[in-house]
């Protein structure tokens, strides 16, 4: 009974040795190309935080950390492929937090700006009618 099992065994011996060495062909260096990626991720991500993204696009803010992590991951792992994936999704999501910030800041603003021109709007009116 048990020589039915040795090609089972050998087979599965094999296919481990193919899985652990495609493991290692994966691994791959992160290039100073793509470590820039990554660092520019973090930068995007650092001015959108400027920009105040936490209350104008949080989930875009959580879902660039949440890349950046990836790709923090995938370079410890040496996935250079996940690493750079994981960068430029993290880089954009960043960019978009932090357009959507300068955006709904630059509208608060001009609201603001509205009504201190419908109060001096007011105060001439006010002051046309005084004697």
């Amino acid at each position: 009974m048990t020589k039915k099992f040795r090609p089972f065994r050998f087979g599965l011996c094999v296919i481990l040795v193919i899985c652990s060495f495609s493991g290692f062909a994966r691994a791959q260096e992160i290039s100073p190309a793509q470590e820039q990626e990554f660092i520019d991720a973090r930068a995007a991500l650092e001015a959108a935080q400027k920009a105040r993204a936490e209350k104008y696009a949080l989930e875009n803010l959580k879902q660039a950390q949440g890349h950046l992590g990836t790709a923090d991951n995938a370079r410890r792992v040496k996935d250079s492929v996940k690493f750079t994936q994981a960068s430029r999704l993290a880089r954009a999501h960043a960019e978009l937090a932090q357009a959507i910030a300068e955006l709904k800041s630059e509208e608060e603003r001009l609201a603001a700006a509205r009504e201190e021109l419908q109060g001096t709007k007011a105060a001439i009116d006010r002051l046309k009618k005084s004697p």
